[in-house]
Parts: C-alpha cells; sequence; structure tokens
C-alpha cells in the first residue's frame, strides 16, 4: 500500500466532514474499517453497509472508525447512500484510488473493470495508525458478491487481529 493514499482526500456524502481523508479518520480513531464496495449497484454491498450501521455503536465502543467507499460519481455515490444512511462516512471513489492502493480484484477482465457490479469483488481493510502511520492489520479480500466478512467477524479480527 502507497501510504501517500490515505492521505488523499475523497467526497464524502456520508455523515463526518467533506472531503475527508482516510488519514484524518485515523487520526480520531484507534483504526479503521473500509468497506471497499463493489459498485453503487450492489444489493449485497448495500446489505453489508446496513449491517454494520445498525452495529456501528460496537465499533465505535471500541475506538474504531469505518468508512464504506464505493466507486462512482459523487452524485450515484450519494443515490446508493440514500438507499442505506449509515451513520458514518460514504467516500465517492470515482478514481478507484483506494481499490487500486489495496489490489481490490476484479474479474473478467476488461468487462468486469467496466461492469464493477459484477467484476469487481468487495474488500474489508482494518488499518491501524500508530504514531500517525497507517498499518494493514486485516485484509479480507471476497472471491464474490457474497463472500465477505459478517459484523461478528469484523468485531472478532479487530480484537484479535492474528485469529
Amino acid at each position: 500500500m502507497d501510504p501517500e493514499v490515505v492521505s488523499l482526500e475523497f467526497p464524502n456524502v456520508g455523515a463526518g466532514p467533506d472531503p475527508v481523508s482516510v488519514a484524518a479518520l485515523g487520526s480520531n480513531s484507534a483504526a479503521v474499517v473500509l468497506l471497499l464496495m463493489q459498485s453503487h449497484q450492489s444489493g449485497t454491498c448495500r446489505q453489508q453497509a446496513r449491517e454494520v450501521a445498525d452495529a456501528y455503536d460496537r465499533f465505535r465502543r471500541r475506538d474504531i472508525a469505518v468508512a464504506v467507499v464505493v466507486p462512482g460519481s459523487y452524485p450515484k455515490v450519494r443515490s446508493w447512500r440514500r438507499l442505506v444512511e449509515p451513520p458514518f462516512p460514504v467516500l465517492a471513489d470515482s478514481e478507484t484510488a483506494l481499490a487500486t492502493a489495496f489490489t481490490q480484484q476484479t474479474r473478467y477482465g476488461k468487462l468486469g473493470r467496466m461492469a464493477q457490479a459484477i467484476g469487481r469483488a468487495p474488500m474489508t481493510i482494518i488499518l491501524e495508525f500508530r504514531n500517525g502511520e497507517p498499518t494493514v492489520t486485516t485484509s479480507y479480500q471476497g472471491m464474490n458478491s457474497f463472500d465477505r466478512p459478517s459484523v461478528r467477524e469484523l468485531l472478532t479480527l479487530i480484537d484479535d487481529p492474528v485469529s
């Protein structure tokens, strides 16, 4: 991971400042959970965001920030957010800079890169910020649309990152 990518500011259509960087989120928390979504069209991505939103207080009690990263333009990601209404930032990553930095997988070659809803696989990153430096403690790359950690699994990874 290029450490400078966490300093990039992204439009935030959710809670919190707009724009915001991952580094700014990490400066106020022990760690940041990034949920890298497939696309603004994915129903399973919206479902995951709703589940994490419903359990958000459990993350905050652990001093963990959560941010959803949706590839797409500001208007498309804003429409996506209206369907979910999460209490945390929703970053519009129109250039897929975070997906590229964390090597989020795509399938089906050029078609998969163009049709992100079928080509991009979901990914979860947990970053700790020690002395202001980001460290990836967990990286979970889904193999298909449904392969993503549950809230319970995320909390276990936060509480015991070596498990």
